[in-house]
């Protein structure tokens, strides 16, 4: 599995367009360290989050550049198209929220408008798709599939 069924899902086609290659690359990677963490998680009974970041009115870079400062060391960011997924491994629910918060107070200290989602293994999905799906509702909220 990998993350590109994120990106090119039906639902979301128009939206590939406007990725650069380096957005599928890091969609790409996002993808494979996920599968990893799933795997890992689940052998081990452990979580695993996802906190995506949407910019409103400003750069997914600067966002992107601001980030260094305050995820934790262990957390990979990965950035494609407007977004920013934050992969954080044995991360609960609680814990997600947590870095939200401290999120939300940094980013909105330096003028940034950002809205956020989170997903969480196993409670949220068991698949890459489903935990990407869950992903993309909650911060674009519910679509419906037009053929």
């Amino acid at each position: 599995m990998n993350f590109d069924k994120f990106l090119f899902h039906p639902i979301h086609s128009s939206k590939t367009r406007m990725f650069s290659d380096h957005d599928a690359q890091d969609s790409s990677n996002l993808g494979i360290f996920l599968e990893y963490e799933l795997q890992a998680s689940s052998r081990y009974r452990r979580y695993v989050s996802v906190v995506l970041l949407k910019g409103v009115g400003c750069e997914t870079p600067q966002l992107q550049n601001s980030l260094p400062e305050i995820i934790r060391n262990s957390d990979a960011s990965f950035s494609f198209g407007n977004y920013i997924a934050i992969l954080m491994s044995e991360t609960d629910d609680e814990g997600s929220l947590t870095a939200i918060e401290r999120y939300k107070r940094d980013l909105n200290s330096r003028g940034y408008d950002v809205r956020f989602a989170y997903v969480t293994y196993p409670g949220d999905g068991k698949t890459v798709d489903d935990l990407s799906r869950v992903l993309l509702e909650r911060i674009e909220g519910p679509t419906t599939a037009t053929n």
